[in-house]
């Protein structure tokens, strides 16, 4: 995991509920680069952004979460959303790359103000 997803460091003041949202989706960028290395199936860059932005969307539809206005609780609610469709897509092979890409969510989420 020498290229996996790390939360970048960021002033409180500049930490932002529109860049946590982004960040979720370098951050599952990152792990389905990884599962599909894992799972042997060849993506594109481009292919695996559009492909991520569209599953993260759909959660946060799903949730009643507004993607472009989101509030802590709903980021919260929709990385869980995530985490258990990633872990139902995975199983048992991507329980290791999923907790390290939810413990690096959270380092920046768990600094949102409410």
């Amino acid at each position: 995991m020498s290229q996996a997803y790390k939360a970048p460091t960021i002033s409180d003041e500049k930490l932002t509920p529109q860049l946590v949202r982004d960040e979720l989706l370098n951050c599952f960028e990152s792990a389905n680069r990884e599962f599909v290395t894992v799972m042997k199936q060849p993506v594109t860059g481009e292919a695996l952004k559009e492909q991520v932005k569209n599953f993260v969307q759909t959660v946060f539809n799903g949730c009643g979460v507004n993607f472009d206005h989101p509030t802590k609780q709903g980021i919260l609610t929709a990385i869980d959303q995530c985490k258990a469709k990633a872990e139902r897509m995975m199983g048992p092979q991507g329980n290791a790359i999923i907790q390290h890409h939810y413990d690096e969510m959270m380092k920046l989420v768990s600094r949102l103000s409410e």
